[in-house]
């Protein structure tokens, strides 16, 4: 319930709070932080990456997506938006690889949200590979496929790759949010904040590129 009236306030906040985000203030080192070593800064117009990092299991994260998705409806046509799903142990690791394994088959998109909504709407927190792999059945998925891909070199990779990120960017909650690699989300925060500091951090990275370029 608390989710659908979320979604209720986004029709008639979101939009609004993305206008004003390019004049709202975010005070360094409470709503956001830099990370240290800084990266060295891309050529203006190239891509500004904006990183999600996520955990299925996470109901913040869950409550968190809506407001992702309407963001990304609207974001400015420079940003690169990427997930990274976490790996704090146990289910999270399994489901960081299930992950990139629907994302190498081609299902992640259509199963995303399925994901969220089985595991905090339906109470089934897919724990172990057999619920996974039982779920993933009822949504016909390939499973020879799935199988596969879940042992392939590549989402091995993908799985090690984000774990280098979650250490490089010192990642010890969800949702968190990082902006060209150099800026990280903090604290006092609400969802809606969340993406209009992405927004603010986003033409923060372009001003300096531009300076750095001058």
């Amino acid at each position: 319930m608390v989710r659908y009236l979320m979604l209720i306030l986004l029709a008639v906040g979101l939009t609004a709070g993305q206008a004003q985000a390019a004049t709202k203030t975010f005070e360094e080192n409470v709503n956001y932080e830099l990370i240290l070593p800084e990266p060295e800064h891309a050529k203006p117009g190239a891509p500004v990456e904006v990183m999600e990092f996520f955990m299925w299991s996470c109901p913040h994260c869950y409550l968190f997506e809506p407001f992702v998705q309407e963001w990304l409806k609207d974001k400015a046509e420079d940003i690169e938006f990427v997930q990274v799903p976490v790996m704090f142990g146990g289910s999270a690791n399994l489901h960081a690889k299930v992950f990139y394994a629907l994302q190498a088959i081609g299902e992640l998109d259509r199963l995303k949200e399925a994901f969220f909504v089985e595991i905090h709407d339906k109470r089934n927190g897919l724990k172990t590979r057999d619920a996974v792999d039982a779920f993933l059945a009822s949504k016909d998925v390939d499973m020879e496929k799935f199988g596969k891909a879940m042992k392939s070199f590549a989402v091995a990779a993908k799985t090690n790759r984000a774990a280098v990120l979650m250490r490089r960017n010192g990642i010890r909650g969800v949702p968190a949010l990082v902006v060209d690699g150099r800026y990280k989300s903090g604290r006092g925060l609400n969802y809606k904040e969340m993406v209009e500091l992405a927004d603010f951090l986003a033409e923060r990275v372009r001003e300096e590129r531009r300076d750095n370029n001058q």
